[in-house]
């Protein structure tokens, strides 16, 4: 008896209909013909090589000019902290007398020096140019000034990989 319990409403439910998605598909010996990957992988590597030209680009005029490579994508504010930070830590270390290295460097620490200093772009030749007396690192300013601008070239750096990243779209 307690089968019957059981039982019960079995049976009486009306049938299932199938998915929407289930009832669109095509029977299994219909071939539909499969667009070519290989137009549609040639158009997406095009796609994926100008913007990674543009990025490029953008992170190479980020380096020449503080600033510039984040003015091409419209971020303003981004743009104008560079440039200000860039531009007076180079006027500040050229003014207190602060080596402006070049490439033709005695040792390692010369050459990296002259890497530092050349990461601010444009600004290395203003450097050069405020410099007329040359350095004068026998003194705690000068010192100092050799560091500004260090820093300054190792921001801008910075500040131009940060373009070329979020003109890749990896950043915001």
């Amino acid at each position: 008896m307690m089968e019957e319990n059981d039982n019960r409403g079995r049976g009486t439910e009306p049938p299932v209909e199938p998915l929407a998605a289930e009832r669109a598909l095509p029977p299994a010996d219909i071939h539909l013909p499969i667009p070519s990957t290989d137009a549609a992988a040639r158009a997406a590597a095009n796609a994926e090589f100008r913007n990674e030209g543009r990025a490029f680009a953008t992170g190479v005029a980020g380096w020449l000019l503080p600033g510039l490579g984040h003015a091409i994508q419209h971020m303003w504010g981004r743009a104008l902290v560079v440039f200000l930070a860039v531009g007076s830590l180079v006027y500040a270390g050229a003014t207190m007398r602060g080596n402006v290295f070049t490439s033709t460097g005695t040792d390692a620490f010369d050459y990296l020096g002259y890497l530092a200093d050349l990461g601010t772009g444009s600004f290395y030749f203003l450097a050069r140019s405020i410099e007329k007396k040359g350095a004068d690192v026998s003194h705690a300013g000068g010192d100092y000034g050799t560091r500004f601008l260090a820093t300054a070239g190792v921001l801008n750096l910075l500040a131009a990989l940060h373009a070329y990243e979020a003109a890749r779209g990896r950043k915001a």
